[in-house]
Parts: structure tokens; C-alpha cells; sequence
């Protein structure tokens, strides 16, 4: 089966693209035939060098495709509390423009590791649907800040996407989308996110948790808050996506991020490995003891003595 994925990158997040797509390539079938699409403006040759070589793990074609700043120039910068994330995320407004032979794709952001092949997502019947993903978890604890969508009866997390391209050139979504993202609303916090649920609404097949797991919503008393709480626990279980969430991202921060695991595990296998000392190492596994073990007591006990014997 042909399975179509498309990414929006800049030369700042080539070692996460880099360690999705190994994760992608990694758990495709034989029978999976992938075509991915990455959208960029200033990727350098080098960056595009590095990542044809991904081909050696599995063949597949890689395609890039040049976005002209033109087209998000009017678009609003994200506030100071989310720098980590770039305006080429506007890019995905107008993949259904860019890629006219083609009726239904994956879209994914960097931080994102597949721990499945990716067929079963794809087949997802859309109908008439404009988008299928998956509710953001973190939105119903944050419902205050967001004043422009208390009337929403959902609210999807944009990091996995599954989009009905033919259908978004009929709409002609992609003007759509840009000319409210050039309105600049003051209510909007997740710029693109909340674009996407204001013109999608009505119009978005939801999806299993596990195909968005974000893990910022794994640490303790958020999901403990969420009314599908149990849903979500059971989706978990089967995870086939993970979405590394908020700032803290597990190649930057040395902080506790849950199921960093699995991102260091594909990591390993880039040209981008970090090389993490032993005081490092134990530190990652004594963070997710203290944050996963019901032995908390012991796990205390460790902590204290790894400080006397490192400090």
C-alpha cells in the first residue's frame, strides 16, 4: 500500500525529523510503499543530503518542497511562551495547493515518534470530513485560556493529522485558513491548532488516543482531570504514535518527559545520537522511576544517594 506523509521542517529541527522518519521507516511493513513530502523554505542541501540518506533504512521516496515565504509573511509570529514553535507550521494550510495529484495524506510534526506502521491510519475512511485527528488532552484542563472555543464540543491537537486533500482544494481551505490566520485574532494561543479547529469544525473525525499520545498530558494531575480519562488510559496501552508536547522536548531538556525512551531509542540510529554520560543515564532512569513506580519511597531513597555520590 501507498502511504502518503508530509512534514513542514527548517534546518533547526532536522535531528527530530530525522529520528521520526527512521521511527516511520522502522515499523512499515514490507508491503508499505512511503512517499514523504517535506515542506521547507531555507533548508540547506546539507540537511537535504542527510536526510535522502534515510532511504538506506527503507526504500521510499523523499520529496522536498520549496514554500515560498510570500505565503506566511502576513501569518502571526506564536507569542513569547511558544517559541519553540516556527512559523513553518503554517506550512500545513497549504499542502492540499502544493500537492494537487494527491487526495489524502499523514501529516505530522518533528516531534513525533511511530512506534506502528502506519497503515492503519491511513485507511481511516475521512468521508466527508475535512481532517481526522485527535482531541488535544491538555485543552479541557486549559479551558479558561481559551475564550475564543468554550463552545467547542471538542478540540483536536493538530500534531497528527489525517487530511482530505481533495476536498480541502474544493473548499479551497487553504485561503481559508491563511486569511484567519492574517486576522490575528488575540483570543487564538496555538496560532495554527486553533486556525484548524475553527474552520474545521463540524467537519473532523476523531481518532483513537493512541494515535496522538501527548506526553506533556502524562504527567501527574492532568489526565487524572480529563472526564475520558479511562478511555484515554486503555488508547495508551496501545500507543502507535507518541507526540513530544510542549517545550521541553526529550533532544533538548534534561528534565522528566515522559516515554523519552522511545525517542532516544530511534535517536541512536541518526547521525544526531548524543552521547549521554553514565550521571546522565541514571538520571533518566531514576526520573522514570520516581514518575512511574508505585515504590516511591524507594525510588526517594536512590535519589538521595545518587546526590551524595555525584554532588
Amino acid at each position: 500500500m501507498k502511504i502518503n506523509i508530509c512534514f513542514s521542517t527548517d534546518n533547526n529541527y532536522i535531528k527530530p525529523l530525522y529520528s521520526s522518519i527512521t521511527s516511520i521507516l522502522k515499523n512499515a511493513d514490507i508491503d508499505t510503499d512511503l512517499n514523504i513530502f517535506i515542506l521547507e523554505n531555507d533548508l540547506s542541501d546539507k540537511n537535504k543530503n542527510i536526510l535522502l540518506n534515510l532511504k538506506t533504512i527503507k526504500e521510499c521516496e523523499i520529496k522536498f518542497i520549496k514554500i515560498e515565504t510570500t505565503l506566511i509573511s502576513d501569518l502571526p509570529d506564536f507569542k513569547e511562551n511558544l517559541n519553540y514553535i516556527s512559523k513553518t507550521s503554517f506550512f500545513r494550510f497549504f499542502v492540499a495547493d502544493l500537492l494537487k495529484d494527491i487526495d489524502k495524506i499523514i501529516y505530522l510534526d518533528c516531534d513525533i515518534i511511530v512506534l506502528s506502521d502506519l497503515k492503519s491510519l491511513f485507511i481511516q475512511d475521512i468521508q466527508n470530513n475535512y481532517i481526522a485527528a485527535v482531541e488535544d488532552i491538555g485543552y479541557y484542563c486549559n479551558l479558561s485560556k481559551h475564550k475564543y472555543l468554550k463552545n467547542f464540543d471538542f478540540y483536536i491537537n493538530a500534531g497528527v493529522l489525517l487530511i482530505n486533500l481533495q476536498i480541502w482544494r474544493q473548499k479551497k481551505l487553504s485561503l481559508t485558513l491563511s486569511n484567519i490566520g492574517k486576522q490575528k485574532i488575540k483570543d487564538f494561543i496555538f496560532l495554527d491548532q486553533d486556525i484548524l479547529n475553527v474552520v474545521c469544525k463540524n467537519k473532523i473525525k476523531l481518532l483513537d488516543f493512541s494515535y496522538n499520545v501527548q506526553t506533556d498530558c502524562l504527567k501527574k494531575g492532568i489526565l487524572s482531570k480529563h472526564p475520558k480519562k479511562k478511555r484515554i488510559k486503555e488508547d495508551i496501552k496501545k500507543t502507535k504514535i507518541i507526540h513530544y508536547t510542549s517545550s521541553k522536548k526529550p533532544w533538548n531538556s534534561f528534565d522528566y518527559i515522559p516515554l523519552r525512551k522511545y525517542y532516544l531509542q530511534y535517536e541512536k540510529l541518526t547521525p544526531f545520537k548524543t552521547k549521554y554520560t553514565l550521571k546522565t543515564k541514571i538520571k533518566f532512569f531514576v526520573q522514570d522511576l520516581y514518575f512511574n513506580s508505585i515504590f516511591l519511597p524507594v525510588v526517594k531513597k536512590i535519589q538521595h544517594l545518587l546526590k551524595r555520590i555525584f554532588n
